[in-house]
């Protein structure tokens, strides 16, 4: 019975709206209104209002009661087919299997702008799950719609209006771009900042590169990397932010890599290669998709290390401890330090990145970190099976594996920031940097400021196609004007 009921879920919930908006004029159910239990007591309401006159149909309060109703139908013909999509062809609203009302999300957690729209209908969220998709959050991905009933021919029809269609931004209709990012961020589970720091090797399947709303062909992907000691939510300000830019929102597409941030860098920037080209295959496998050979990656500060990695040709420089043997081209070990720029790159943003490194990953904290920090069992083990080929390095070095950690890597004479100056970025990548100087740096030279963490002169890259410092900390990604910048940056996409 449970399986036919979320068949039916599957199948059939876009039908519910029907009776989550009959009337603009309604008056919106509060959140505490009991939900209907059964389809027949759905028809019924239904039934009585469609067949009554529309002064008594503004005033049913029977119907504000259904707009908090989520209901289940095994019997697709008990409701006439009266829903439209007014969206993208490319989506199907049916295969979503659940309908969230916007003003039910909870707001006391939201501490930026709540990017709304009040006129006629109900902002609605669309979300589906599937753990089959490798690419989906825990919690799903979402799609905000509005639903409007028009009557026609004395019969009443609910269009659902994809908000991400271009086709219906200039409609007078109630728009809420906020609730279903504010709905991931509380419904995800995301890597925990702090254990998946020393504890790697519990969070390793978690790994990956996740789309916030349905994949859409016409948009160009942003790829969003969190620093150290961060995660995915951290990106939820400049998600909101940008996306209520129609100029962004029509045009790009965002999704964010997450990654326990201990491990080695050269290993998470392989995953995110790794899963760059996977999402490739899926949904480009001819190659033939102009979009997906523009993507642009934004990472702050350690994440902007893994942009980099992607947009450089290694050079060989960060391969002086790897055998010849040609046997091993396809180990981890030979993926982590031998690459070259991705050609579907086509922008990289570098927001508060250390490319010379940070002296705070030497101070006393970073060192204790470092000591307890454990590097994951599969990443020994390739190290192992790879070095063992190679007679000049002993096992019993531990050295070898510390260095492999991602504060050692960050040290500003670790043999990681060495091996990196001499990368090259590809020269068909445009890259930007967005720096943050400190909030009391008004009366320092340029090149003495820093943002706490890091410092103008190592976030500085030379030949940068821009270059915009702020007078702001080291969350410079979480920073409105550094925001702004990045829309500025997006927008001379063409």
């Amino acid at each position: 019975m449970k399986k036919r009921l979320q068949k039916a879920i599957n199948d059939y919930v876009i039908l519910c709206i029907l009776c989550l908006s009959l009337c603009s004029s309604c008056s919106l159910a509060d959140r505490s209104a009991k939900p209907y239990q059964s389809v027949e007591s759905i028809s019924s309401a239904l039934s009585d209002v469609t067949n009554t006159n529309d002064s008594i149909f503004a005033k049913d309060r029977k119907i504000a009661r259904i707009v908090a109703t989520t209901v289940i139908s095994e019997n697709k013909k008990k409701f006439p087919n009266k829903v439209i999509w007014k969206g993208r062809k490319g989506i199907d609203p049916e295969k979503f299997n659940k309908v969230i009302r916007s003003n039910a999300i909870i707001r006391n957690n939201w501490k930026n702008n709540w990017n709304e729209t009040k006129s006629e209908g109900t902002s609605l969220i669309l979300v589906k799950k599937d753990k089959k998709d490798q690419f989906l959050m825990s919690a799903g991905e979402v799609l905000p719609v509005t639903a409007k009933v028009e009557k026609e021919n004395n019969e009443y029809r609910l269009n659902i209006y994809d908000l991400f269609d271009p086709k219906n931004s200039s409609l007078d209709i109630s728009k809420d771009y906020t609730a279903p990012i504010n709905y991931l961020t509380r419904r995800s589970k995301l890597i925990p900042k702090i254990t998946a720091v020393v504890n790697t090797n519990r969070y390793m399947s978690d790994i990956g590169l996740h789309r916030i709303t349905p994949f859409d062909p016409n948009r160009i992907p942003v790829i969003l990397i969190h620093g150290f000691k961060d995660n995915s939510a951290s990106w939820v300000k400049l998600i909101n932010q940008l996306q209520s830019d129609p100029d962004i929102r029509y045009k790009y597409q965002f999704w964010t890599f997450t990654y326990p941030t201990g491990i080695p860098i050269l290993y998470s920037a392989m995953r995110l290669r790794e899963n760059l080209i996977k999402m490739r295959e899926v949904y480009d496998p001819n190659s033939v998709n102009p979009n997906l050979n523009r993507m642009v990656l934004v990472g702050h500060s350690m994440g902007g290390i893994i942009a980099r990695l992607l947009s450089s040709n290694s050079n060989n420089s960060f391969s002086k401890w790897l055998p010849s043997e040609s046997e091993m081209e396809n180990q981890s070990a030979h993926k982590m330090f031998k690459f070259e720029a991705e050609p579907y790159i086509s922008r990289a943003i570098f927001i508060a990145t250390p490319h010379k490194g940070t002296a705070m990953a030497s101070s006393s904290i970073a060192r204790f970190f470092n000591t307890i920090i454990k590097i994951p069992l599969e990443i020994q083990d390739s190290f192992i099976s790879t070095f063992s080929l190679n007679p000049n390095i002993s096992l019993k070095d531990q050295r070898l594996i510390s260095r492999m950690k991602s504060i050692s890597n960050l040290r500003p004479n670790s043999d990681f920031i060495r091996s990196l100056q001499s990368t090259t970025i590809n020269s068909n990548i445009a890259t930007h940097s967005i720096i943050g100087i400190g909030r009391l740096s008004w009366w320092k030279k340029l090149e003495t400021t820093d943002d706490f963490v890091v410092s103008y002169n190592s976030a500085h890259i030379q030949n940068a196609d821009s270059e915009l410092t702020v007078a702001a900390w080291h969350d410079l990604h979480k920073n409105s004007k550094a925001i702004s910048e990045v829309g500025r940056i997006l927008k001379l996409q063409h």
